[in-house]
Formats: C-alpha cells, sequence, structure tokens
C-alpha cells in the first residue's frame, strides 16, 4: 500500500468495497478505524451504485476498493464511475498494484507493445474465438484466467498455438507466488504435476510471428451477417473485411439471406 492509498482509506467516511470481510481485515492489519463499508459487487453494482452516489452528493468522500489489485482492471466500479461522470463528480485514481504491470515486469519473453484482454470469457466456444484472434495477434497478449478454467484454456493455446512461448503468474505478491514459462503443453504438466490449478493465474502470450494459418471463411461469415443485417449493409461489409465491392457480394448475400432462418429484410 502507497501511503497516498493509506490515507485516502483513513480520512474518507465510506469505502465501497467488492469484499467487506477483506477489506474489515485490511483496515484492521493498517491500524484505521473502520469507516463506513458499503458492499459493491457484480451482482449489486446497480443499487449499491446508487447508494454511494447519494453519499457523495451529499458531500461525502467515498473510496472504491477491490479485493486485489486497482479498482475496476476486471473488477466491479465500471457503473459507480460512469454514473460520477454523468453528475460530473470527480475521480481521482489511486495508483497501487497492478497484476498486468507486474506480470510484465518480470516476464522474459519480447514485449514491443502489449494487448489486454481482462477474463477470457467462460464458455468453451466464445473462449475458442477469443484466444484464435489472441493467438493470431503480433503482440503479446495479458489475460487473466480463473483456477477451473486454467487447464481447459492451456489446452487450447496448446491446440491452435503449440509451439507460441508463454509465463504465467500465480499469487503474485502473495506467500506462494510462482512464475512458469514455456509452452502451453509445458507449462499445463508443471502445473498439474504441483497439483497447483488454485489461486490467481495471470498469462502473458508471446504474440505471433508469422500467420497461424487459419483462413477467414467467407461463407460462414455471410450467413452470420445475412442472419443479422439486410443484404446491402451485409455486403458492405463483406466488401470491406474481404475486398472487393458491394455489387459483388450482394446477390451472395440476398442468397445467403434466403437460407437464413430469421434474417432481417431488405
Amino acid at each position: 500500500m502507497t501511503r497516498r492509498a493509506v490515507n485516502v482509506l483513513e480520512t474518507v467516511e465510506t469505502i465501497a468495497s467488492e469484499d467487506t470481510r477483506r477489506t474489515s481485515a485490511l483496515l484492521a492489519h493498517l491500524n484505521i478505524r473502520r469507516p463506513r463499508l458499503v458492499s459493491l459487487r457484480d451482482d449489486n453494482e446497480p443499487r449499491a451504485a446508487a447508494r454511494v452516489l447519494e453519499r457523495l452528493e451529499a458531500g461525502e468522500q467515498v473510496a472504491l476498493v477491490s479485493d486485489a489489485g486497482t479498482p475496476l482492471i476486471s473488477d466491479p466500479g465500471y457503473r459507480l464511475v460512469s454514473l460520477c461522470g454523468e453528475r460530473g463528480i470527480p475521480v481521482s485514481p489511486v495508483p497501487g498494484a497492478s497484476a498486468v504491470t507486474a506480470a510484465l515486469s518480470v516476464c522474459p519473453l519480447p514485449l514491443d507493445g502489449y494487448r489486454f484482454a481482462g477474463f477470457l470469457d467462460a464458455g468453451q466456444t466464445a473462449r475458442r474465438r477469443e484466444l484464435e484472434a489472441i493467438c493470431d495477434s503480433g503482440q503479446a497478449t495479458v489475460f487473466f484466467e480463473a483456477p477451473h478454467r486454467i487447464a481447459s484454456t492451456l489446452q487450447l493455446i496448446d491446440s491452435l498455438a503449440p509451439d507460441r512461448m508463454l509465463m504465467v503468474a500465480r499469487e503474485m505478491t502473495k506467500k506462494f507466488e510462482s512464475f512458469l514459462t514455456g509452452t502451453a503443453a509445458t507449462v499445463l504438466h508443471e502445473l498439474e504435476s504441483e497439483d497447483a490449478l488454485r489461486g490467481e493465474f495471470v498469462c502473458v502470450l508471446q504474440g505471433a510471428t508469422e500467420p497461424t494459418g487459419r483462413k477467414l471463411d467467407e461463407k460462414r461469415l455471410m450467413r452470420a451477417l445475412a442472419r443479422e443485417l439486410p443484404p446491402a449493409r451485409a455486403a458492405r461489409v463483406m466488401a470491406e473485411v474481404c475486398g472487393g465491392s458491394k455489387s459483388d457480394y450482394y446477390d451472395r448475400v440476398l442468397a445467403a439471406s434466403e437460407q437464413a432462418p430469421g434474417a432481417p429484410g431488405r
């Protein structure tokens, strides 16, 4: 904790917290008198944000904290910050620990820029699509993964880019901090051999040095667009993504529209 962060927690009247139990332990550790704690989680944020906003408009100083790392980096709080922006209430960042920069600072892989993907989708199909895009990127990608999905995610990476290097950081800054670097298969083997599929995982996947070989499936894209868009707009998107003129695609989109259930009309 920085001195500024401690001072903020000492002086605010209210703390909006992702987990009030963890925040209570933190305040006790810092010998801070317990201010008013308000629970603000993903599942209650719409209601909690409105209550916090009332306190702010009444002139209170409020701090927003998350369980680990900097708030709003894959944590609750977006709705509250958005409401503050709408009402003209200033929001000040209090820099502190960040899993992204902590992982990058010790990553042995080449990093000429990077992209941040947050937590990957929980669904297998959607997660595969996300990883396909990540594996195609020429930039390194930082993403978070839950312990019960880390094994299947590494298996997906192994199937998409078996020779690609990555670093997996576990429990950074905590007692059982560890870092594993290698291919997805190598890292998965080490994790499983240690019975270590627990904790919080930050992954840094090396960027692609050459295309992975996957080609755009024009027919599949056309069918998807035909389901969602009128033919003229779908043809325009096809021309922009695949090259060529809109007129070249129009008749083909029309034919796809006739075969697509629930497709919009002209």
